[in-house]
């Protein structure tokens, strides 16, 4: 089983978006992934929306996941980034979102980005995590924070988790 954090480097990391409304924090996660993925940021933006049309992704405790799968995605790809203000993302009942993980993944990828999906929801559900967070300085902060609750509450097989 892989690391979510294989899949997140620290140029992918933002901790301070600049959208003002959910279209916009679509566009501005599918910038920070599109090199990487290599599909354009427009193109991946739209696919991202298309997969929030469905259903929000917006989770409790402020996080939404957008995510989607795209036919020219050479691998799978994540990013994170931090509105500082919070945004309206999903339903009006689900408050505001702060911390969003995007992801994009090749078609074949299937039970890898389930299982990548799983693994963000799974740290991010940790209100500590999130607090950290939100408190963190710099993109390698974040990765390295990241990093380190990875390491301690998903622990791969075969691994023995860190106590706190």
């Amino acid at each position: 089983m892989l690391r979510w954090t294989e899949f997140l480097e620290v140029e992918a990391i933002r901790p301070s978006l600049r959208a003002r409304e959910r279209v916009g924090v679509l566009h501005e996660l599918a910038g920070m992934m599109a090199d990487e993925a290599g599909v354009p940021a427009r193109e991946l933006a739209v696919h991202l929306l298309a997969r929030e049309q469905l259903g929000s992704t917006a989770m409790e405790g402020g996080v939404a996941v957008p995510h989607c799968r795209h036919a020219r995605a050479g691998r799978i790809v994540t990013c994170l980034g931090i509105h500082r203000g919070g945004l309206a993302f999903g339903e009006p009942e689900d408050g505001l979102v702060r911390i969003y993980v995007g992801l994009v993944s090749p078609p074949d990828t299937g039970g890898l980005h389930l299982n990548v999906l799983s693994r963000i929801a799974t740290l991010l559900h940790d209100a500590r995590v999130r607090d950290a967070l939100l408190a963190a300085a710099s993109p390698a902060a974040v990765r390295a924070l990241l990093v380190r609750a990875e390491e301690e509450v998903l622990p791969l097989r075969g691994e023995v988790a860190v106590a706190r």
